[in-house]
């Protein structure tokens, strides 16, 4: 996927402002499901040992995501079926 295929959507949830940035086309329903699993893993919270980004692979709602998180910025790289 090229840089030029990614937009910016800024998501407003659980009291907290994210910018999700995907080329990929997502439910709310699934968006709000990742980021309830990514706040469960702590996703959101500042932690130096890991650098400014944390790599995740979410599996929901019959897909598997590829997530960058950076801060509140949150990344979809990859979006595919599920198996």
């Amino acid at each position: 996927m090229d840089a030029e295929e990614f937009e910016v959507y800024p998501i407003a949830h659980k009291g907290r402002v994210y910018n999700l940035i995907t080329g990929t086309d997502m439910t709310f329903r699934e968006v709000r499901a990742m980021l309830d699993w990514l706040d469960a893993q702590g996703a959101f919270e500042e932690d130096g040992a890991l650098g400014p980004g944390k790599l995740f692979t979410f599996l929901g709602e019959g897909a598997l995501l590829e997530i960058d998180v950076q801060g509140f910025e949150v990344i979809v790289y990859r979006r595919e079926e599920a198996p």
